[in-house]
C-alpha cells in the first residue's frame, strides 16, 4: 500500500510540474468590465469580481488572469492609461484590490494582472510633458517630425499633428505610443510592474509587441523578467511568472523566452484561435510549431480565444467549444480559460447597444457581460448593463451550465479534474489519426487520449494506431451530443466515427501495461545475441 501511495504521488509531482506552478496551471482570463458589477453601476468591478471568484476555483482553475485594471483616462476623445501603478476607481480602490487578493489566496488561486505597455493618453501628464519638451520626458512618446501634409499612416500607426511640439504624434486606437526603445521609459514601466507585484500578485501578463521596432520589445521584457526577480525577492516572495501573449507567429515569438537569459516564463499560443480556417491539419502544426519553438524546461500556454477576438461559439461555431476547451486542457504546457468560453457564451450584438456613456474600454463584442442566470440581467449587475447581454444567455449562463455534467461547463470540469489526476502523465504525444487530431498523455497510473474532429466532414479513427495503448479505454466524457456518452467502452482495435466537432476524452490503464515495454524487450534481445556469441567461440 505504502508503494502505491508514493507511485501515484511521484505521478502527481510529474503532472503538477517542478520549478515553476505556471507550467501546469489552468489560468482563468476575467475581463473586469464585464465579469460581474458589484455597485450597480452596469459596469463589472472588483467587488464583483471578488464576490464571485469562488466560481473560478469551481471549475478548476488554478489561477486567474484579470484584464487591466490601470487607471484609464476619462476623457472619450482621449482614452489610454493615465497612470500604470494606480488603480482605475471605477473597478475599486486598493482596500477593495486587497480583499479580492486576500480572497483569492484562501481559494488557493494565483492571481495575474495583465499590464498594458506600449501606450498612453493622450490627456496624461507622461504626454504633455512630451509635448512641452520637458527635459527626460521629451522623447517619452513617438514623435516624427515633417511637414503637414505628410502625415500618413504606415506599420498600424497613425501620425496625428500636434501644434505646440511642430510634429506628429504616434499612436494607435488614439493612443499615443511610448518610446519602447528608450532607457528611461523601460524603467519607469518595470518600477511600475515591481510595484504590482509587491502588492502581492503572482504574475504579470504583457505584450511587449513593439510596432517601431520589434528589438526593443524584446529587451523591454528581458529588462521586466529580470527585475521581477529582484523586486520579488526583495520583497521576500516567491518568482513571480511572465506571460506574453503575442500577436507574432511562434518562430518570431520564441525570441521572447529569452535564449538562456531572463525571459518569458510561457509564451501564450494562439494556435486554436485563428478565424480564417480552424482544421485537424492547421491546429496540429500550429501546436507542433509553439511546441517546437519553445527553449529548454519552457511550455506554451493554449489559449481558447483572444482578449481582443471573438469567443469560441462566436468565431467557429458551438459544436467545437467543447473540442478547443478539452484540447487546450490536455496539450502539455498551461491553459488559459477565456471568461464565457467554458459556458459557450457567444459575442454580443453591439448594435443592441443603447448607453452612450465613456466606460475605461471601448466596447467590443468579445467583451459581452458574463451570465449568472438567465434573469433579464443575467446576473450581472442590478443596473443597466454597459454593452448588451450575450444573445445566447438565456440558456448558455453559469447557473443552468454548473449543475448540469453534460453541459459545456461540465464538461470541462471533469477534464481540468483529470488534468491533476494520476492518469495525467508528464508524457504526450500529438498524431493525426485520418481526420482528427489526437493528443495522448501517458507516463502516470493511467492514460488519457483526447481525439477531436476539428474538421468539417465525418470521419473514422482508429485508436489503436498509436502504439502500446490498453486494448480497451473507456470515455471520461465526451463533447455536447456525441454518440459515446460518458462511461462507455471503446475497444481500441476498431474503428470510431467522430462527427464534426465530436471529440473523445479517453481513460484507461498505463501505457504497456501488459507486459514488459520496448525497452525490455530490446535489452532482452541484446543480452540473447551475447550469450549465442560467448557460447559459439567458446566452442571453438
Amino acid at each position: 500500500m505504502l508503494l502505491v501511495t508514493l507511485v501515484i504521488l511521484a505521478a502527481l509531482n510529474c503532472t503538477l510540474g517542478q520549478g515553476g506552478w505556471w507550467k501546469n496551471a489552468v489560468y482563468y482570463r476575467i475581463m473586469v468590465d464585464s465579469f460581474k458589477d458589484g455597485d450597480g453601476d452596469g459596469l463589472g468591478d472588483l467587488i464583483g469580481v471578488t464576490k464571485q471568484i469562488s466560481y473560478i476555483r469551481a471549475i478548476g482553475a488554478d489561477a486567474v488572469i484579470i484584464s487591466p485594471i490601470s487607471s484609464r483616462s476619462k476623457d472619450c476623445s482621449a482614452p489610454g492609461v493615465m497612470d500604470h501603478t494606480a488603480i482605475d476607481n471605477r473597478y475599486g480602490d486598493m482596500d477593495v484590490f486587497n480583499e479580492f487578493l486576500q480572497k483569492a489566496k484562501r481559494l488557493e488561486l494565483k492571481v495575474v494582472i495583465t499590464l498594458p505597455l506600449s501606450t498612453i493618453s493622450t490627456a496624461s501628464e507622461w504626454f504633455r510633458s512630451s509635448v512641452d519638451g520637458v527635459p527626460e520626458y521629451e522623447d517619452h512618446v513617438v514623435w516624427r517630425h515633417g511637414n503637414y501634409d505628410t502625415s500618413s499612416e504606415d506599420q498600424n500607426i497613425s501620425w496625428t499633428w500636434n501644434e505646440r511640439r511642430n510634429a506628429y504624434w504616434g499612436g494607435a486606437n488614439n493612443e499615443a505610443l511610448l518610446n519602447l526603445c528608450l532607457s528611461s521609459v523601460v524603467a519607469i514601466l518595470s518600477s511600475a510592474q515591481c510595484a504590482w507585484l509587491r502588492r502581492g500578485i503572482d504574475g504579470v501578463l504583457i505584450n511587449p509587441d513593439y510596432l517601431l521596432d520589434q528589438k526593443c520589445g524584446e529587451d523591454l521584457l528581458k529588462k521586466l523578467a529580470a527585475d521581477s526577480l529582484s523586486c520579488r525577492r526583495g520583497a521576500g516572495l516567491d518568482m513571480p511568472v511572465i506571460l506574453v501573449e503575442t500577436s507574432l507567429n511562434p518562430l518570431e515569438a520564441a525570441r521572447y523566452y529569452g535564449n538562456r537569459g531572463p525571459g518569458a516564463s510561457s509564451i501564450v499560443s494562439g494556435a486554436m484561435t485563428d478565424v480564417s480556417q480552424l482544421s485537424t491539419t492547421k491546429v496540429g502544426i500550429d501546436v507542433q510549431s509553439a511546441l517546437l519553438t519553445a527553449v529548454t524546461d519552457s511550455v506554451p500556454t493554449w489559449m481558447t480565444s483572444t482578449s481582443n477576438g471573438n469567443h469560441i461559439t462566436s468565431r467557429i461555431g458551438t459544436d467545437l467549444v467543447d473540442a478547443v476547451n478539452l484540447l487546450a486542457l490536455m496539450l502539455p504546457g498551461a491553459t488559459l480559460i477565456h471568461q464565457g468560453d467554458e459556458l459557450g457564451v457567444a459575442d454580443t450584438i453591439l448594435e443592441w447597444a443603447t448607453s452612450t456613456n465613456c466606460w475605461p474600454n471601448q466596447a467590443s463584442p468579445s467583451l459581452t457581460p458574463f451570465p449568472w442566470d438567465e434573469s433579464i440581467s443575467a446576473g450581472f449587475t442590478t443596473g443597466d448593463p454597459w454593452l448588451p447581454l450575450p444573445p445566447n444567455y438565456r440558456y448558455a449562463n453559469a447557473k443552468m451550465e454548473f449543475s448540469n455534467e453534460f453541459s459545456h461547463a461540465g464538461v470541462l470540469k471533469v477534464a481540468a479534474a483529470l488534468r491533476k489526476s494520476p492518469a495525467m502523465g508528464p508524457h504526450s504525444e500529438i498524431k493525426r489519426l485520418n481526420g482528427a487530431l489526437a493528443v495522448l498523455r501517458w507516463g502516470g497510473q493511467g492514460t488519457l487520449l483526447v481525439i477531436s474532429n476539428l474538421d468539417r466532414d465525418q470521419t473514422e479513427v482508429q485508436p489503436s494506431m498509436i502504439p502500446g495503448l490498453p486494448t480497451e479505454m473507456t470515455v471520461a466524457i465526451s463533447s455536447a451530443g456525441s454518440r459515446l456518452s460518458t462511461g462507455a467502452h471503446v475497444a481500441l482495435e476498431k474503428s470510431v466515427s467522430l462527427a464534426p466537432g465530436e471529440t473523445i476524452l479517453l481513460i484507461g490503464g498505463p501505457r504497456h501495461c501488459g507486459g514488459p515495454g520496448p525497452v525490455d524487450k530490446i535489452a532482452n534481445k541484446l543480452t540473447e545475441g551475447w550469450q549465442k556469441i560467448n557460447k559459439y567461440f567458446s566452442n571453438l
